[in-house]
């Protein structure tokens, strides 16, 4: 938690945590990287002129993603959507690898390596019903326990779970965020300001009753940096084809059931 790295290297000037935390550190940067490598390269394809990512630091997760503009005007939607999508499509799979790797690694881990990795509630494995569907199927016993009981993971499941997180919520259909472009890409500008606006209320909603944790620091972020509609594209006439549609409905599952609670959790994140 933050409350105990703070005590152990402010108060009792123990960095030793510090090495500890080094490699998930690294791990959630390199997501990230992955991340922006997939839209340089779409965008690039694409014709589209963008600018440099800025790092958007998040104490929960690490990182809430970077803000990256567009520097010119997409040539059509479809141009839009491959741009949009391919960040956080890149992002989500490598995280769900990450992840998958690091349930097989826990559950194959000698007692003596397993006093050695990060401890987790188990409440936080069940705040996601992606992350809690894998664990049923990888590790089912971890999800009989009690929510509060601490459970060790391997740093690679910590590290595809931030990267899981982050691009989850890049996906959300609002403003000038991947989702809030590939959602207007695919269903127009009208429609994706009112999902937009219909979403950000959800969201202030969910942090007003402390419904989620996550959702105020999001939700601030949204409001301030990315709320806006983005610059249009050149061509607003020609639909987005029904292939990219598909791949689009099932990028946003995706992130939908990384960001929905597991049936028998305590709450999201």
């Amino acid at each position: 938690s933050i409350q105990t790295f703070f005590s152990s290297v402010v108060e009792k000037h123990d960095v030793s945590i510090l090495i500890a935390c080094f490699p998930i550190f690294v791990g959630v940067l390199a997501i990230q990287a992955i991340h922006e490598a997939a839209q340089y390269l779409m965008a690039k394809r694409a014709g589209l002129k963008i600018g440099l990512p800025v790092l958007l630091p998040s104490f929960q997760i690490g990182t809430f993603g970077s803000i990256v503009p567009m520097r010119s005007f997409p040539v059509n939607r479809s141009a839009l959507l491959d741009f949009s999508l391919s960040g956080p499509l890149a992002g989500m799979l490598i995280s769900v690898i990450t992840m998958a790797g690091g349930i097989l690694a826990t559950v194959y881990a000698s007692a003596d390596a397993l006093v050695q990795f990060p401890f987790v509630p188990v409440a936080l494995l069940k705040a996601s019903y992606l992350v809690g569907s894998m664990l049923s199927l990888l590790a089912p016993k971890t999800m009989i326990l009690p929510s509060s009981q601490p459970v060790p993971v391997h740093p690679l499941f910590v590290i595809g779970f931030a990267g899981l997180i982050s691009n989850a919520l890049n996906m959300l259909p609002i403003g000038r965020l991947d989702g809030g472009r590939a959602y207007s890409a695919v269903f127009g500008t009208r429609n994706a300001s009112i999902a937009s606006l219909l979403l950000l209320g959800f969201l202030s909603l969910l942090s007003l009753t402390g419904m989620s944790t996550i959702a105020i620091f999001w939700g601030l972020f949204v409001v301030l940096l990315q709320r806006q509609a983005d610059i249009p594209v050149r061509d607003e006439v020609t639909d987005v084809d029904d292939l990219r549609v598909k791949i689009y409905i099932g990028t946003l599952a995706l992130s939908l059931l990384a960001l929905a609670p597991f049936p028998t959790g305590q709450g999201m994140l």
